[in-house]
This record gives structure tokens, sequence and C-alpha cells, in this order.
């Protein structure tokens, strides 16, 4: 083959055409014949087999790391037991609704104003936790209070925590005679309105009693409207501290290494609230919580107190003026215990409000569920010992694959982007089965605290069992979304695992070959979408939630491209024209124009891989291949050994010098190489002749042609007839002519002289032409004589 360099080197060569047309002609010949091969393409074939062998010999390890590790995250996220139990909590707090109904102020989604706030706390939310009868209508005991939709208790109450900003002299020079509500800053002062008209107080001034009884109303001094210290409220928060008893881990052999951890971990925890104390700023966030410079303030409705106690509670808020025109967000939290599945689980409910300054109310809800055990089930733990090894065998094969690298001098072209994918995967599957582990360590702790709770019930035991619950919930919904992107990333190793069955290498090559095209064509689209939504966001943003971000206004314009659905009605509700002109823009411009030349482009890259792979094996061929591979172990080939001999052999190789060299290869084999060899080769066939060899090869025909007719008037002036024979004279040329003809006929019908006895001598059967040595080597059968009759002579 010409090298580029070669080219590079000499263009001005007028020889280089005729040598690519000679190549290409001879590429041409070798596809055509089944017989032949070129050196190169063998070597290639070669070359090729032993790189899929590895690769397919690890191919159902690479599947079943996949398969194994999607079946072990899905039995441990246990989703249809979470979805049982998320969705019954969500619906009642906030229903699903049909495509004509709207959102009212018992439901999540319609609350609009404060006051609608307060009214879905007093008639969905408390009651729906709270209750003073089961389901059947049997009053509760005070143990069993707390007890929702038959079988989840609340565990110590419903928390719910307001942070309100400051107030200052608005900065504006157009409203500096007012006064400004920041959003970014915390108010953590004493506030609300004035209680001594609500209720009356007959033992002292520092608690406020409910109804005549002596049942305390609130559990402290202006309890929910001022920021205690810490253990402050209740009274007894931190007598219950320091005589509690600590409860010991129960959990193989690490119950003294944990105890041991867990001083550690708390003094070191002491020493940090120090040193952050006064790095914290007025925000709130969760590293200030932690050196409590926390700024909400608390009110916990108790699940041991009747549905009458709380409401009042709520009302004592209410009317205090908790949520007032400083206040910001609202947190509402809630624990709840399920114990009646096969595996406890703690189900945890924060609902948040926000105050926009706007003056509209905006929500979020959040429901996590987390297993109170990691291993339930001796079938679990078989999947996670198989993943493991899994786990092993794929890192033996990357150490193997790096060490081979590194030997050949090619450390940083080892860590491709394949290569990465496959370590990252293999390192998180061994993160995985560890923090399985540390958190059933975990799991033992919360459930310890839970434990404690229903021996004590009282204040301490409800923060140690919520805070550990949160602790919980937090790295389960962490857990869960590093699930969700390593099934994805192991999805993506094994995509590319695929590579090696060659019928599958088909569609990742194309769309590895699609990416530059399909690169490209996204900087044409990413403008042009952006144009779009900012355009929609401009004319649709005011009147219309969804575009009323630059955020939703990409996603709604993503829907509109993927789906073709709008609602028309609310759309054009104003701008009727302009909203029209949006639409019809759009719809032509990025869905149909486009949307289809995405698979313009893939369905293109298809075409020309399909075409240049040819006829490649199947799955069912390829494991008929590696059986026999398998089967003929004794007297398969090396491919590497193969390639150093064919490397040695010309230029051009005919299958049956193949065959001598290695007379006891496996047929199988023999055939499986020259078919792909043959396959190899006919690329030529099934891609067509491009243009350019065309060009290529007339250029070299004409110089050629050329070349020959230059010759030939040379030797016409030489006076050349034939090899040796050069006259120059016309009668003496005339007269060689007449020479040469008589020895052309004489030499023609000795010719035929020739076949004739050749024919002879088969008929009769002699072995060679000698006569004095004839030899009969089978019997003459004569016809017989005819027989005369008549007037026959």
């Amino acid at each position: 083959m010409v090298s580029a360099a070669e080219e590079e080197k000499d263009l001005t060569d007028v020889g280089l055409p005729v040598k690519r047309a000679h190549q290409f002609l001879r590429q041409v010949a070798l596809s055509n014949s089944n017989r032949m091969v070129g050196r190169e393409i063998l070597k290639e074939v070669l070359v090729e087999n032993e790189r899929r062998f590895a690769g397919c010999l690890m191919l159902p390890v690479t599947l079943g790391f996949f398969a194994f590790y999607a079946v072990s995250a899905v039995w441990h996220e246990d989703v249809p037991t979470k979805h049982m139990l998320e969705f019954p909590v969500r619906n009642s707090l906030n229903p699903l609704l049909g495509e004509d109904e709207d959102a009212d102020t018992t439901m999540l989604d319609g609350l609009t104003s404060k006051d609608d706030v307060w009214e879905y706390l007093e008639t969905s939310f408390l009651p729906f936790f709270i209750r003073d009868e089961d389901v059947f209508g049997r009053p509760r005991s005070e143990d069993n209070r707390g007890s929702f939709l038959q079988y989840n208790q609340v565990l110590g109450g419903i928390t719910m925590s307001i942070e309100r900003g400051g107030t200052r002299q608005c900065q504006d020079p157009l409203v500096q005679h007012m006064e400004c509500f920041p959003q970014n800053e915390l108010n953590g002062g004493k506030y609300g309105g004035d209680i001594s008209a609500l209720f009356i107080y007959p033992y002292n001034e520092s608690a406020y009693w409910y109804g005549n009884g002596s049942e305390s109303l609130l559990e402290c001094a202006n309890e929910g409207f001022e920021i205690h210290d810490t253990y402050s409220c209740p009274r007894n928060f931190t007598d219950l501290a320091a005589t509690r008893p600590e409860r010991e881990i129960d959990i193989w052999t690490l119950d003294r290494r944990l105890a041991q951890m867990k001083k550690t971990m708390d003094r070191r925890l002491a020493q940090l609230k120090a040193e952050a104390a006064y790095l914290m700023p007025i925000q709130q966030d969760p590293l200030a919580v932690m050196a409590g410079q926390d700024q909400s303030f608390k009110f916990i409705f108790p699940s041991t107190d009747t549905a009458e106690k709380s409401l009042k509670r709520l009302a004592y808020l209410k009317d205090r003026g908790w949520i007032d025109e400083k206040s910001t967000t609202l947190h509402v939290k809630a624990t709840i215990y399920n114990y009646q599945l096969a595996i406890p689980r703690l189900l945890q409910v924060k609902y948040s409000f926000f105050f926009s300054r706007g003056g509209g109310v905006y929500t979020a809800g959040v429901i996590e569920v987390s297993a109170l055990k990691t291993f339930n089930d001796k079938l679990v733990l078989l999947v996670d010992g198989i993943f493991l090894v899994l786990c092993a065998i794929s890192s033996l094969f990357m150490v193997q694959i790096f060490l081979k690298d590194m030997k050949d001098g090619r450390i940083i072209g080892h860590f491709g982007l394949s290569n990465c994918i496959s370590w990252i995967s293999i390192v998180w599957g061994f993160a995985h089965i560890m923090l399985l582990f540390g958190v059933e360590v975990f799991r033992k702790m919360v459930y310890g605290s839970i434990l404690d709770y229903f021996l004590y019930k009282d204040m301490y035991a409800t923060s140690i069992v919520e805070n550990m619950a949160n602790t919980l919930g937090t790295f389960s919904s962490i857990q869960r979304v590093a699930m969700t992107w390593a099934n994805l990333l192991c999805m993506a190793r094994c995509f590319i695992a695929l590579q090696w069955q060659p019928r599958l290498a088909i569609i990742t090559a194309t769309l590895q070959n699609c990416t530059s095209d399909l690169f490209h064509f996204l900087l044409v689209l990413l403008p042009t979408w952006y144009g779009f939504a900012v355009a929609g966001l401009i004319m649709f943003g005011r009147r219309i939630q969804a575009f009323s971000h630059l955020q939703s206004s990409f996603a709604v314009c993503l829907q509109l491209a993927l789906e073709g659905e709008w609602d028309w009605a609310p759309w054009s509700a104003e701008d009727y024209f302009l909203s029209l002109m949006w639409i019809g823009i759009y719809m032509v411009l990025l869905v149909m124009i486009m949307m289809n030349m995405v698979l313009a482009i893939i369905m293109d890259v298809y075409a020309e891989v399909r075409a240049n792979q040819g006829e490649t094996m199947t799955i069912g061929a390829h494991c008929q291949y590696l059986f026999m591979r398998a089967w003929h172990y004794k007297h398969w080939v090396p491919d590497r050994e193969l390639w150093e001999r064919v490397a040695e052999m010309p230029a051009t190789i005919v299958v049956d010098e193949l065959r001598e060299a290695y007379p006891l290869m496996p047929d199988y084999q023999f055939q499986f190489i020259v078919a792909n060899a043959v396959n190899a080769a006919k690329v030529i066939q099934r891609k067509g002749i491009d243009p350019t060899y065309t060009v290529q090869m007339v250029a070299a025909i004409h110089l050629s042609l050329d070349e020959l007719l230059v010759e030939l008037k040379k030797l016409k002036m030489r006076g050349w007839m034939g090899i040796g024979v050069e006259v120059q004279n016309d009668v003496e040329r005339d007269c060689v002519k007449e020479i040469l003809a008589g020895i052309t006929v004489q030499s023609h019908w000795m010719g035929q002289t020739q076949k004739h006895l050749n024919s002879l001598y088969q008929k009769l059967g002699v072995k060679d032409a000698d006569i004095s040595n004839w030899k009969t080597i089978r019997k003459v059968d004569l016809p017989p004589p005819k027989v005369r009759q008549g007037n026959d002579k």
C-alpha cells in the first residue's frame, strides 16, 4: 500500500495514479476469488479474532455484572413495597387530579395564601396523622394514639419549624420610606402577639394551661415563638439525656468498635461545633444547624395527644400569628414506623411551604421510605455474593489488561473511555457491597433508638429517633441516586462490551461513528432550541406557569418536540397570531426537520457500517464458534502463531498454502478464517467503486496507453519485428515476414499433427509416444467384422 508520507513526498509523480489503480484492481480481483486472499487482509482478520476472543470470554461476566447489580439494587430498594407505603400518604395529603379537576385548599397543590396553609394544616395534615379513633370507629388508648391507616405509627409527633426573615429600610430610592422584608436574612428574635386573653394560667406564669384540668397545653413558656437554648424545652430534656443508658448494638462482633467509634465521633463533633460556631453565617443551612446556630422556631405536636388538644395547639399558633409577614419557609415533618411488613420500615414525610415576597405560596413535598434491615433473605445474600465474585473477576481481567498495556508502554492510552467506565463500575461494585454492610450497622442503631422510644416515650427518645431517621432518610436518598447512576454506568459498560460480538458491534460502531455528526448537529439545534425557549418565556411566561422560568420553558419545548402536543386554548388566549406563528415555526423547523435529520444521520451511518462489516456472525454462530474452539482445543492453532506465519507468506496467498502449512488445523478453524478473509476482501463489492478511484483508474490507463504508444514508435523506428529481430530495410523486412509466416504455418500444422497423434495414442491405449517402448495398459476392443451379403464387395 502507498503510504500517506510517500504520497505527500512526491505529488508530481505521474506514476502514483498507476500504482493506486494497480492496487485497486488487485483488490477487486481478490474480492472475486474464493481461493486467494491478500496477506494484509488475512493478518487483520487474525488480529481481530484474537482481540474479539478475549473480549467474548469476558462478555458473559460483564452481562452478569450488570444483571446481578440490577437485581441487587432492585431487591435492596424494594420499590413496590415503598410505593405501597408512600402512595396512600401521598394521595391523601395531595390527591391525584384528572385533567378537568382543579386543586382546592385541602390539597397541597391548591394553596395560594397563608390562610390556605392554616386551613390545610387544620383540615388535612394534622387530622390525617393524629386521630382519636381507629378505622373501625373505636376510641384509641393513649398508647395507641398516632396510628393511621391502621398499620402505621407516628414516632414522637409532628414537628413544625418556621424560618423568619428580618426587616430593614428599603434601599431603593423610590421606596426608602417603606419597610422591606429580605429573604436572604434570618431573624431569630422573639415574636408573637399577647396571649393573656387567650388562656388562663392558674399555677404560674411560665406555663399556659389547657382547659380547667391539670393537663398542660404548652411544654414551656412562649413555646414556638422563641428559640430556646439547647435542650431547655421541654424542661426535663437535659436530665433525661444525662440519665439515659446507651443501648449496645447487636451485630456480629462490632459492638465494642462501634461504641468506641461513636464516642470518638461525639467528641470530634463537639470540637467542630465549637470551632465553627463563629464562622456560621446568618443564613440557615445544615452546617449552621450542626454548630448550634439553628434559626428556626420549632413546635411539636406529640402523637400521644388527642386530636382536640392538637387542634387547640394549632389554634394557639394561629391566634398568636406564628405565620406572619416575616415568615419565609415552613417545614412540617413526621416520622412514621411500619412494622407489619416483612421488613420494618421508616416513613419520613416532609412538606415545605415557601412564602414568596410576591404574595403567593409555593409548596414541595418529600416522602422517603427506609428499610431497617438490609439482608432479609438468603437469596439476597446469594445475589450479592455472586455479584462480589463477578466484581473480583472483572477486576482481575482489568488488572491483566493494565499490566499488558504497561508492558507495551501504553499506560496513558489504557485509560480510554471504555476502560475508565469499566474501572469506575468495578470500584463502585466493591463500594456497593461495603455500603450495604455499613448501612446494616447504622440500621441496627436506628432500630435500637426506636426500641428506646417505645420503652420511654419521652421527648429525648423522640429527638434521638427523629435525628437518626433523618440521617437514614438522607443516606437512603443519596444511595438511591447513586444506584440509579451506577445502574446507567453498568449499562454503558455492558453496551461497550457488546462490541466483541460481530453482529452487535454494528450497533455500537454506528453510534460511535455518528457521534461527531450528532455533536455538530447539536451545535445547530441548541441555539435554535434556546431561541424558542426564550421567546416562549417572554410571550407565555406571565400567564402560563410552565413558561414562568427558563428551565421549565426548556422542558416544555423538549416535550413539544418529542410529543408534538400542546394545550392551544391557554396559549392563544392572548396574542393569537403571535402564538400561532411561534407554534407553527417551531413544529416545522424543530419537529419536522431537525428531529428527522437526527434519524437520517443515524441511518446513513448505519448503512455505511453495515456495508463495511458484511456478513458477520450472529450470536448463535458465535456461540458455535466458541464451542468448536473448546472442542478442538488440542489442535486449534493460536491466532498469534498464524499471524507470524502469514507475515512470511507472499502478498497474495492461496488458501491451499495455508492448509499445507498447518495440515492438522481443524476444518472448522480453516473455513472460519477463510470465510472471514473473503468477507473482508469483498467490502469493495458491497461499498462500490468510489468516483475518485474511477478517475484515478482512467488516468492510469491513459498514462499507460501513452507510454505504450511512445514505446511502439521507438520500436517501429528501430525496425523491431520480434525478440532479437530488428530489420530496418524494407526489402529485407518483406523477406523476414515471409520466413516468419512460413515458420508460423509450419508450427501450426506441427501442432495439429501432434494433437492428432495424442488422440490416436489415447484411443490405442499407449502409455507414451515412444514407439519402441509401446506398452498396452488396457485391452482394445475391436469392432466385429462385417458379414458380406448380397452384392457387397
